[in-house]
């Protein structure tokens, strides 16, 4: 197909820019957006309209279609079986870091890693850290021990619920940092946005706070602990009140001004 059919039928489907359609095309093929300027004729490979269909027709993510999301100015690979992180989970890391950095931390465990972002970019910026990071899908652990082997850091991965991969070693453990399932299930049902990303990964349950929950059953086992928590602005109080079964809990805001963090610690 020529470009100058597939932005017709773009703007007319989609009812999109052709700019708008130039700046996808170009990150899809990894090309200057100044290639397709210099001439509408080019033909377009059709792997690549499938995919601009995809992205505008079905509502399908970029990221996956690129397979490749950029986390504090590292890139990092991604497909359906782990989450697209967000600038919000950015947000948390940077509090991470600065958190280790004050309290002189040397071991930190990331539960639920996903694709890895947290565990590997606390890892890049501050390599003397041991980390440890689990998650209960393999297929997300595979990804997150490719994105691993790609950025260069080693993290002890390894599969299972919550903190139970690591009950042996979790005496080492002064951190823990999560981005957990927290949305409520009836909002996965209807969104749009959400609909290709793993469920297991997001669902909080029928109010968002399950994994919350299920946690405070491991309360003797983290009473020695800092622990850090992404959760969003509407459950975080909620949230708070439960691992205040752990701690002393504290509410954080993002970089937008949303109490979206939890802080929980017995330590000074």
């Amino acid at each position: 197909m020529k470009l100058i059919e597939l932005i017709s039928r773009l703007k007319e489907e989609a009812k999109v820019s052709s700019f708008d359609i130039l700046k996808v095309l170009s990150q899809i093929e990894e090309k200057d957006i100044s290639f397709y300027l210099k001439d509408n004729d080019i033909e377009i490979i059709t792997k690549t309209v499938e995919k601009m269909e995809k992205y505008y027709l079905e509502e399908y993510p970029l990221e996956y279609l690129t397979n490749k999301v950029s986390f504090l100015g590292l890139d990092f690979y991604v497909d359906e079986n782990v989450l697209i992180p967000r600038i919000e989970t950015e947000d948390l890391v940077l509090l991470a870091i600065e958190l280790i950095k004050s309290k002189k931390i040397n071991n930190v465990l990331d539960v639920g890693t996903g694709s890895g972002v947290i565990a590997i970019t606390i890892k890049k910026n501050l390599p003397h850290v041991n980390v440890w990071a689990t998650d209960i899908s393999p297929s997300a652990l595979e990804i997150a021990k490719k994105n691993a082997k790609k950025i260069g850091v080693f993290i002890n991965f390894k599969q299972g619920a919550f903190i139970e991969p690591i009950i042996e070693d979790l005496s080492k453990i002064e951190l823990i940092i999560s981005n957990p399932p927290y949305v409520e299930t009836t909002y996965i049902n209807k969104s749009k946005q959400l609909k290709y990303e793993p469920r297991i990964a997001l669902d909080g349950g029928v109010d968002g706070l399950e994994f919350f929950r299920k946690l405070t059953l491991y309360s003797d086992n983290l009473k020695d602990k800092t622990l850090l928590f992404e959760t969003n602005e509407f459950n975080s109080t909620q949230a708070s009140k439960i691992l205040s079964q752990i701690g002393k809990t504290k509410i954080l805001q993002d970089s937008f001004g949303k109490e979206r963090f939890i802080l929980v610690s017995n330590l000074d």
